[in-house]
């Protein structure tokens, strides 16, 4: 990968950036139908599986805090690998965990070192890519993130069939270690101007100051919690209402997510095609309204006790659709200000949003209760919170910058 700034973005950095953010969505997804499972093998009920999703969620959020100023002060490289050795390390603890209580643990490792792909990989397209070209690199990137989160519960679905829930983490390993090899083989140092300041107390609580005071940072950083924790609230409590509830089998619950997926491949896929041609705040906007249509109508779905696998996927698909085309254009919105500090300004969005998914998992997974009301409750509480993200914050903060300029 070039080091020039700025640039457009070829086939082989998309390709490099997407592996890195995979590392996190991979762990994520791979293992979801082996869920039910696992609880059975190691005599742990629900709730408590359903943490080893929370504490990696929380770990992938607060991690991510270091990370970014650890990049600004060192580089992007040498983060971008220590994270990995980290990931591979948790990874190895998940598939030979004895209890469930080591399974948490080792999620919560496996999330500190996932949180380094998503970190970096945002930086380095801070660094690269001015505010349009970083729009249509991130939706690139997420439409070939859509391919992971497709193929991933289908092959953990098959792996749990054939091999049981420790292969999943097998293969994570596997997949992490091809992720450093070619990181380590293609990767060249983006950031050109290492700041020896960065981990200095002063100067992080005054980056995250700086970011926070920001109200067009905050608010399209909560588009993007929103989104995420709509997405994680339902990826943590389907398995166990269609597997539980509705009989279905791990394999067969393979193949849902690519149906969602499929919302938000279309969604990606649009923003991609908006870029330069649609204002990305105005890109924003749709996009959020979609998904507090989604969230509306799975909601709806559930109040009127008309759950079935097919009605929950349908508005599911939706929202996705509407994901996919606000997350990029909210993440290179909230990026492109920040040119000093792209470590720490990428390291407290991917904080942010995380935490909100993580809380929001742990909401699901507390008021559980063998339906699909959780469910349905966390996915619209992250659509409206995206909308308000930017109707209630970023927008009026532009405007009025735009107003006085």
């Amino acid at each position: 990968m070039d080091s020039t700034a700025p640039q457009r973005a070829t086939l082989g950095a998309i390709a490099l950036l997407t592996s890195m953010v995979m590392l996190g969505q991979m762990s994520i997804s791979l293992y979801v139908p082996s869920l039910p499972s696992m609880g059975q093998a190691l005599m742990a009920p629900p709730d408590q599986v359903k943490l080893t999703m929370t504490f990696y969620l929380a770990a992938l959020a607060l991690a991510q805090l270091v990370w970014g100023p650890l990049s600004d002060r060192f580089g992007r490289r040498p983060v971008l690998f220590a994270g990995i050795g980290v990931y591979l390390a948790g990874t190895l603890m998940c598939a030979t965990a004895p209890s469930i209580a080591m399974l948490i643990a080792g999620r919560a490792m496996q999330g500190i070192g996932a949180s380094v792909g998503t970190t970096v990989s945002r930086a380095i397209t801070r660094d690269r890519y001015d505010r349009a070209e970083a729009a249509r690199t991130l939706a690139f990137i997420g439409m070939a993130m859509a391919a992971g989160p497709a193929i991933a519960p289908v092959i953990g679905g098959q792996l749990q069939t054939l091999f049981g829930w420790r292969s999943a983490f097998l293969a994570l390993l596997v997949f992490g270690s091809l992720v450093g090899l070619a990181s380590w083989r293609f990767l060249a140092e983006s950031n050109r101007n290492l700041n020896r300041d960065a981990l200095a107390p002063a100067h992080v609580l005054g980056a995250f100051g700086q970011l926070l005071s920001s109200r067009v940072y905050v608010g399209y950083t909560l588009v993007g919690a929103g989104a995420f924790t709509g997405l994680m609230a339902f990826t943590t409590g389907i398995p166990f209402i269609f597997i539980d509830l509705y009989g279905m089998s791990p394999a067969m619950f393979g193949f849902v997510p690519a149906f969602t997926v499929i919302g938000y491949f279309s969604g990606s896929l649009t923003a991609s095609r908006m870029s330069g041609r649609v204002a990305p705040r105005r890109a924003v906007a749709i996009g959020t309204s979609i998904c507090a249509i989604g969230g509306l109508a799975i909601a709806c779905v559930v109040w009127g006790g008309l759950s079935a696998p097919a009605t929950l996927v349908a508005p599911m698909m939706v929202f996705m659709l509407g994901f996919g085309i606000a997350l990029p254009n909210a993440t290179a919105s909230a990026m492109q200000p920040f040119a000093r500090i792209a470590g720490s300004a990428s390291a407290l969005q991917g904080f942010l949003q995380t935490a909100c998914a993580a809380f929001g998992t742990l909401i699901v997974a507390a008021l559980s209760d063998g339906t699909a009301w959780s469910l349905a409750m966390g996915v619209l509480a992250g659509g409206l919170l995206a909308v308000a993200g930017y109707f209630l914050i970023a927008r009026p903060a532009e405007l009025r910058h735009a107003a006085a300029s």
